[in-house]
């Protein structure tokens, strides 16, 4: 009686269309199991962003992946290098209040994954992310920057699959 359950679930969840896992698994895949993560560029003037998106992504590579994190022997390297980095205003605030009401930080990253042992490019891509805040809920800067740089983790990673 397990066995046909098995059966109808499996081809439910494959019918409804998820999946799990990087994308990179498979004939195309080079053989990538392992990754190691690195900040090769920082072109904007916001410090240390670069250190805590790549520790996010590390994070995020062994959760929502079937990649893990490497070291120098890993299959490949994952390259992020930041782009650009805005804060917008969105809202102004009054002189009562905090001199900003609402407003956003945005971040452009190149992402780069490349073969270690051929230094063939296997994935290529930018990826960008909006977090707001709003001081009338005690949210900052801070709170927002923290909240991107989970966001774009996330999407680095997802990066990853093909056809994203």
């Amino acid at each position: 009686m397990r066995v046909p359950v098995l059966v109808v679930l499996s081809v439910l969840g494959v019918a409804c269309g998820y999946s799990s896992g990087s994308g990179l698994r498979g004939p195309s895949n080079n053989g990538i199991r392992t990754v190691r993560v690195t900040a090769v560029a920082n072109d904007t003037y916001r410090q240390r962003l670069e250190v805590d998106l790549s520790a996010a992504v590390s994070r995020e590579l062994a959760v929502s992946s079937d990649l893990l994190p490497g070291g120098s022997d890993a299959d490949a390297v994952l390259e992020l290098r930041i782009l650009d980095e805005r804060e917008r205003t969105l809202v102004i605030g009054t002189r009562t209040t905090a001199p900003v009401r609402e407003g956003a930080q945005e971040t452009l990253v190149q992402v780069r994954l490349t073969e270690r042992r051929t230094g063939k490019v296997v994935v290529d891509r930018t990826v960008t992310d909006r977090a707001e805040f709003r001081d009338p809920l005690g949210e900052t800067l801070t709170t927002a920057r923290q909240e991107m740089v989970a966001d774009l983790a996330r999407k680095i990673v997802l990066a990853l699959e093909p056809g994203f």
